[in-house]
């Protein structure tokens, strides 16, 4: 099946963009020279480097999934050639990765972000820089296809519109209601399709909306084990005649 992928020049979170701008190597030649005054100055130097390196910010790895509500009434595609996933497949949330925080765009379209995993307290907004750009709210969770063509593709789920929030506040609760009313079997993963509705913007005219469909649960330690075929009993040997 051929796939397809869109060329779409909203907003594009670049989270590959300065990878591997530089060698892995100085071939050979030092990197950094030691400062004058000697290894504990050098160290010193460092920590004060170190200290400054925000590291809530960035992604998981994974290539991102997003959801572009303007792109043919909304579409969702992921990685850097913006696949569209599979028409139907099926995705597993990981509920032990939702983040939460806030991002904003620059001149070149480029996301920062301040995410924490929702055991920790959202970031407060008014405590995070202004750089003359909004922060909007943002959540994040990681998935992975179940099913076709995509099977085993893992990715990073991040969504920073109204209806993306509402989507995954819906999740969230299918989840947390699903495990206070402790009738889960430990089964508490849900497996979903991705799905949309629109409604229309009374200046933007019709605008898409990612809808989480769940259609099963499995544990947090993936699908069980496919039982195993039983052995066909074996056949049974003819009786030799006796021989008068």
């Amino acid at each position: 099946m051929t796939r397809n992928t869109n060329l779409d020049q909203g907003h594009d979170y670049n989270q590959d963009r300065d990878r591997n701008d530089t060698p892995a190597n100085d071939n050979g030649r030092t990197v950094a020279a030691t400062p004058a005054g000697g290894a504990m100055t050098s160290l010193a130097a460092l920590a004060t480097a170190l200290s400054n390196v925000d590291t809530t910010a960035g992604g998981s790895g994974k290539p991102l999934l997003q959801f572009k509500s303007r792109e043919n009434g909304g579409t969702f595609m992921f990685g850097q050639k913006r696949t569209i996933p599979e028409e139907g497949s099926v995705w597993a949330v990981n509920p032990a990765t939702f983040r939460w925080g806030h991002v904003y765009f620059d001149d070149s379209n480029k996301a920062i972000e301040r995410l924490v995993p929702i055991s920790q307290s959202r970031p407060d907004i008014a405590t995070l820089p202004n750089t003359g750009f909004p922060w909007q709210e943002q959540w994040a969770v990681d998935m992975k296809c179940t099913n076709g063509i995509d099977a085993g593709v893992e990715v990073t789920f991040k969504i920073s519109t109204v209806g993306g929030d509402q989507a995954v506040k819906g999740l969230i609760e299918k989840i947390r209601d699903r495990i206070n009313r402790n009738q889960h079997g430990g089964k508490v993963v849900p497996i979903r399709r991705l799905g949309r509705d629109s409604y229309r913007h009374p200046q933007h005219g019709p605008v898409g909306i990612p809808v989480f469909e769940v259609l099963d649960w499995m544990s947090l330690e993936g699908p069980a084990p496919a039982p195993k075929p039983e052995s066909p009993p074996p056949a049974e040997q003819p009786r030799r005649r006796r021989v008068a």
